[in-house]
């Protein structure tokens, strides 16, 4: 559709100094505004807050933030703010405060929802009942404020709920069903990161916070059919045993932690209330701070469902409404004859699966002056050609011939593939999701996954191929199934993921130059926290062996497939 058709008139709030309460009534409001079109919009400022850059895991230190990565992400709620100034005509008004915008929109709010500050959690509830009810979630310090916006308490959560698990528990039976079928939201309170609730209000997702992990021999036997031993995964695999030890593994979990278990009856009512409807059963958000991003991603991958990483995503209630300008393909692969005396090198960045590394440009790296002067692979989530497709048209619009955008881990949302109850369906979206999203390319999540889980790969992927691996376990294997071709990512092993660019970029150096037989194919999967797109055309600069090929993945990967193929 041409962007003559419509019009954008923006209101543009401030939140970079406001509190958690302040910032999660400003997203819940502009949810609910934002259903009749892209009309309120978000500025959260930059990352300087360490506490943004941190959940359990501490992603980027000061040290690279500050040295490496603020100067390339900059404003990046503005630069978004700018693209739809310039390419949609976009008339921006800055609002003054919050309260202006709770007196504009006070029309279409039917009162407030008080969640309980001593009870952290109940914010979730809040937001559940804000979409539900068009409420706006307050908490007693924003009582005066919104009631002299002309506001009424309709809902009082204080002193209601102790226990996390009772909460969520009459959330399941009083709420879920008001909420859409088969879409969760995993938002931890405790990381007071509010910026994806916007989306969730707008579409009405069941929002909770439950842990995923419960040591002991359930989350073993998920980790074992993930990434145990080749050997043994096989004898799995072939049997189907898998199935058996997976339901065995969900089954143990679910009796030996009432959090865990309330967590996995949530994700199965999700996915059989999917199926009924015909969507694909999605949770959005990350993990919680009793739990960490392995113990999320094999639950709910062996629960049958993807993550959609929405961690610090912010303004998607207002990307989602934004409609795209005309279509644009994907850039042609380059044709190119192979060297039978070379090394070909192919660099993808990490982590495009998150929402966040699309609405900041990919860690801004798509800003990099670099771009363009190295082939590069830049992983991109393809449910953005749902949720934001305007979003997605920015990078499409911009790309130059040396950018492949290709699909993030395992394709249409994150799921580590051998552990999928119904691999074959999650294909034919990521097939079905792909081809909307003009991408040929996947990365898929395991770098050694069992032969039966590459059968599928190439039997229902659509034509697509895939580089594979976040980082490499045991086995490298480089397979072709029919006119499929599956490439393991020779670089980082797990131990070399948090190395800095320059050892990683060494550690490329020292493949090229070993000796073997040639051509060879060389994965190169970036930690997208240490190694940008500046190293990468720096490191390209200095090799002088005309045999040395940096290439788009498509290019690698259809010249490694007519190798493979003689």
């Amino acid at each position: 559709m041409s962007h003559e058709a419509f019009e954008l008139n923006i209101d543009v709030l401030d939140v970079s100094q406001c509190s958690y309460a302040e910032r999660i009534c400003a997203a819940a409001l502009q949810g609910l505004a934002n259903r009749a079109g892209p009309r309120l919009y978000l500025d959260y400022g930059t990352y300087d807050d360490p506490a943004a850059r941190r959940t359990n895991e501490v992603f980027m230190s000061d040290e690279f933030w500050y040295g490496k990565y603020r100067d390339l992400v900059g404003a990046q709620d503005r630069r978004n703010l700018e693209y739809y100034r310039q390419e949609h005509s976009a008339r921006i008004r800055e609002a003054g405060n919050l309260d202006e915008l709770i007196r504009k929109y006070a029309a279409e709010l039917n009162g407030c929802v008080v969640w309980d500050a001593a009870v952290p959690d109940t914010v979730n509830l809040a937001l559940m009942l804000a979409a539900q009810q068009n409420l706006l979630p307050v908490d007693e310090t924003l009582l005066p404020r919104v009631s002299a916006c002309g506001l009424e308490v309709r809902q009082d959560l204080r002193g209601c709920f102790g226990e996390r698990v009772d909460l969520y528990r009459w959330a399941l039976e009083n709420l879920m069903p008001g909420c859409k079928p088969g879409w969760l939201g995993c938002i931890e309170p405790e990381w007071q990161r509010p910026e994806f609730v916007d989306f969730l209000v707008q579409n009405k997702v069941f929002i909770y916070n439950l842990s995923s992990r419960e040591k002991g021999l359930g989350g073993d036997l998920l980790l074992l059919l993930a990434f145990g031993p080749a050997w043994l995964r096989e004898v799995l695999f072939a049997l189907r045993l898998d199935i058996l030890v997976r339901r065995y593994a969900l089954r143990w979990l679910g009796t030996h932690s009432p959090e865990v278990g309330l967590n996995i009856r949530i994700q199965q009512r999700a996915r059989r209330e999917a199926i009924q409807s015909d969507e694909f059963p999605t949770l959005f958000g990350w993990h919680t701070c009793r739990d960490d991003e392995l113990s999320l991603m094999l639950l709910l991958s062996a629960n049958g469902l993807r993550l959609a990483p929405a961690h610090l995503a912010g303004n998607f209630s207002f990307h989602n409404r934004v409609k795209p300008l005309d279509g644009v393909g994907p850039a042609p692969a380059v044709e190119t004859r192979l060297d039978e005396q070379g090394v070909y090198l192919t660099f993808t960045l990490s982590d495009g699966d998150q929402l966040m590394m699309m609405s900041t440009a990919e860690l801004g790296n798509w800003y990099s002056p670099a771009r363009g002067r190295v082939c590069f692979n830049w992983e991109t989530q393809p449910l953005l050609a749902e949720l934001a497709p305007a979003l997605l048209e920015k990078f499409q619009r911009s790309a130059s011939v040396t950018d492949c955008l290709i699909a993030g881990p395992s394709g249409a949302g994150y799921v580590v593939p051998p552990l999928a109850p119904d691999l074959p369906g999650y294909l034919r979206e990521t097939v079905r999701l792909c081809q909307a999203a003009g991408l040929r390319v996947a990365t898929t999540y395991v770098a050694d996954p069992p032969r039966r889980v590459l059968r599928q790969l190439a039997r229902h992927g659509g034509g697509l191929d895939f580089l594979a691996g976040y980082a490499v376990i045991q086995r490298k294997p480089q397979t072709r199934i029919g006119d499929c071709v599956v490439i393991a990512n020779e670089i980082p092993a797990v131990s070399q993921i948090w190395d800095a660019a320059e050892q990683t970029l060494a550690n490329v150096r020292r493949l090229i130059e070993a000796p073997g037989p040639r051509p060879r194919f060389i994965g190169v999967h970036l930690f997208a926290y240490r190694t940008t797109i500046e190293d990468v055309a720096r490191f390209a600069e200095t090799l002088q062996d005309a045999h040395v090929h940096i290439v788009r993945a498509d290019t690698f990967l259809s010249l490694a497939k007519g190798h493979l193929r003689r």
